[in-house]
């Protein structure tokens, strides 16, 4: 009768051994990567239709709560954008994850994201944090840390990180920060000791776990925190196992100097990926698989004097980057790609010159037109491009405040100049040098700019391969290719895919 009564007993306490703090042990094929910086890392670009496939093999680990999407604190979710908080957008660890899953078949990949943006590199130090948080309790990465993280994001990095570690194997860190700490050349030791700090508590070795550390945006891509990427490239003499992921030639987006375009954090996530692959032996093509974007307006007739501008609606184009400047959706001066700078959703993208007499010598002014055509006016004033002082951050769509410019004399007035064989040159009368992006005309040396028309992109395409059905290579602003490599392009009026 004992026996019969202890047999069922000992059943029930074996069944229930799972709810009784027996952990089920960490599948060795689940990669857990921590993440965290500042807004890039957040992600500060818009997702397109395209970013917001998901991947099952791909997940994030909610480091707090968010409303849109619905998602608790601690859970996993397939990773899909926004992937830090709810204040995020398209960002760093996006592109990261999906190539990585797309090039370790029967793995999966989680990411472990905290970041806020503007962000100084302190807050991430454990005994740094709080004296920062309390020095400034109004800055926007203030609120966001106290909003989302309990006000200490460095424990929330350490308690999702044990979280993670009971289903997966943490296999190396993603860093992107800077902007608030640039230039500032104690910058690797305090990364270096937050590094240590989070190997320590994980129980993690370095040699198993590398940081990956990501550029700021480039200065020829309009950056205005370039220097600290001399700090970054010092990160492996500071920390050996450290890993430098390069932003050469990744655009920004066109509205500020501080943040990449959504292509840009797909190229720079794709990049962050190829070098933790490398590690495992895996060598992995940047362009193989970049998304395809639509084709819309694109560069037409070229203008080939400054006469021919009078009464002209014309597009400012930097053909060699296929970039174009615009007006974007707040006052700032837009620089982008063609697809991103000729969206319908900006202020403008086409200018028209008016004559102005400044000190009895001719120049002239350029007044942004809307996607409809028409002139674009801001707060009751015509909208004009303007430069900041030469030693500010960016150049910008305003009025005239009176003096031909906004925030200085004459900063909204262009001695524009045409070069055979170069193209325009703009020349601010009020800083005396020259533009070469959105940031102030700032340049002793010309830019060269093309000014033209615009066309339907298709019909671009479409006009040539109606002329030219002898297997010719065109890009997709209708230019011959002698010898093309991986992308898209048009051959006998299709388009064709080298991989």
């Amino acid at each position: 009768m004992k026996l019969r009564t202890i047999l069922p007993l000992c059943t029930l306490l074996l069944a229930a051994l799972p709810y009784c703090g027996v952990k089920a042990e960490a599948d060795p094929n689940f990669y857990i990567y921590l993440c965290f910086g500042q807004s890039n890392m957040e992600g500060n670009a818009r997702p397109e239709a395209v970013d917001m496939i998901g991947d099952e093999r791909f997940l994030m680990l909610a480091t707090c709560n968010f409303d849109s999407p619905k998602r608790t604190l601690g859970q996993w979710y397939t990773a899909t954008p926004p992937i830090v908080s709810p204040a995020g957008g398209l960002g760093m660890a996006d592109y990261f994850g999906r190539t990585m899953v797309k090039h370790l078949p029967g793995v999966k990949v989680g990411v472990v994201d905290v970041a806020m943006g503007g962000s100084p590199i302190e807050m991430f130090d454990k005994t740094k944090y709080a004296q920062k948080l309390s020095q400034n309790p109004n800055e926007w990465w203030a609120i966001l840390a106290k909003q989302h993280y309990g006000g200490n994001p460095y424990q929330r990095i350490i308690d999702m990180g044990k979280k993670a570690q009971e289903v997966g194997v943490i296999k190396g860190i993603l860093l992107h920060q800077g902007c608030s700490n640039n230039g500032d050349p104690n910058w690797p030791n305090m990364v270096k000791k937050i590094y240590q700090d989070m190997l320590a508590d994980l129980g993690l070795q370095a040699s198993d776990v590398p940081l990956f550390v990501g550029e700021t945006l480039r200065k020829e891509q309009g950056g205005a925190c370039y220097a600290h990427n001399t700090q970054v490239a010092r990160m492996p003499q500071v920390v050996p196992t450290s890993h430098v992921v390069s932003s050469k030639d990744i655009p920004g987006n066109g509205q500020d100097p501080w943040h990449f375009s959504a292509k840009g954090y797909r190229i720079f996530g794709k990049r962050y990926a190829i070098e933790a692959l490398k590690l495992m032996g895996i060598e992995v093509q940047e362009d193989d698989d970049t998304p395809e974007e639509p084709i819309g307006l694109m560069p037409g007739e070229a203008f080939a004097s400054v006469d021919a501008l009078e009464g002209q609606s014309f597009a400012i184009i930097n053909e060699g980057a296929r970039r174009a400047l615009y007006g974007s959706d707040n006052q700032n001066l837009g620089y982008d790609e063609y697809g991103a700078a000729f969206a319908a959703t900006n202020a403008g993208y086409l200018f028209q010159a008016e004559s102005v007499t400044v000190d009895g010598s001719q120049y002239h002014l350029l007044r942004l037109m809307t996607p409809t055509g028409g002139a674009y006016s801001i707060w009751g004033s015509p909208g004009y491009l303007n430069s900041q002082p030469a030693d500010g951050w960016c150049s910008f769509i305003l009025g005239l405040n009176n003096q031909n410019g906004q925030d200085i004399r004459n900063g909204a007035v262009w001695d524009i100049q045409y070069e055979e064989g170069k193209g325009f040159s703009l020349r601010n009368v009020g800083t005396g040098r020259y533009l070469y992006s959105n940031a102030p005309a700032n340049s002793e040396e010309p830019a060269y700019w093309k000014f033209c028309k615009l066309q339907n992109g298709s019909a671009a395409i479409a006009t040539v391969s109606t002329t030219e059905r002898d297997n010719i290579y065109y890009d997709l602003s209708g230019r011959r290719v002698a010898q093309p490599t991986r992308g898209i392009y048009v051959v006998n009026g299709r388009k064709v895919i080298i991989r």
